[in-house]
């Protein structure tokens, strides 16, 4: 009786964890949800310089995500103040990034938005926080912020064409 019971035991969590596997999506692939909507981009271009990794990637309708995460010496905690990301159609982002980000961009002031987390887990890079519209019309109070994950797949290797 023992043996079948732990038998039955072993083939039910075998196929529990198949079908409770994680979303796990295509190389190449970030998913950014905004306000609890997802859109899928192709990623163009990512990989690490030092301990800095950057993704950029295009979405079908053309929209433009560009994320860079400043990683510690352990390559895979994330440094919010050196990590920040554009998104949308230029003219018309959405960002969010740290202080340090901020003033490598060249800019002043406070960094828009707020970045919460970010982390790298082997070939995933993974942000989320808070985004703001960056260009406003001149007498217009800023855009309220919205919560943001942004979660890429990116094997180190280039693909060859």
């Amino acid at each position: 009786m023992s043996s079948r019971v732990g038998l039955v035991v072993l083939v039910l969590t075998v196929v529990m964890s198949a079908g409770c596997s994680r979303n796990e999506f295509d190389d190449r692939t970030a998913v950014v949800a905004v306000d609890g909507r997802s859109t899928t981009f192709k990623v163009d271009s990512c990989g690490l310089d030092a301990t800095t990794v950057f993704v950029v990637g295009r979405s079908s309708k053309g929209d433009v995500v560009q994320a860079v995460v400043g990683v510690e010496a352990d390559g895979r905690t994330g440094v919010v103040a050196s990590t920040g990301l554009t998104l949308g159609p230029d003219g018309a982002e959405l960002a969010a990034f740290g202080a340090e980000s901020w003033r490598r961009r060249g800019q002043s002031g406070a960094a828009p938005g707020r970045i919460d987390s970010a982390q790298v887990r082997g070939s995933r890079i993974q942000v989320s926080g808070r985004l703001v519209q960056t260009a406003t019309a001149a007498g217009t109070a800023p855009a309220p912020s919205v919560a943001f994950s942004f979660d890429a797949r990116c094997d180190k290797k280039e693909p060859t064409p």
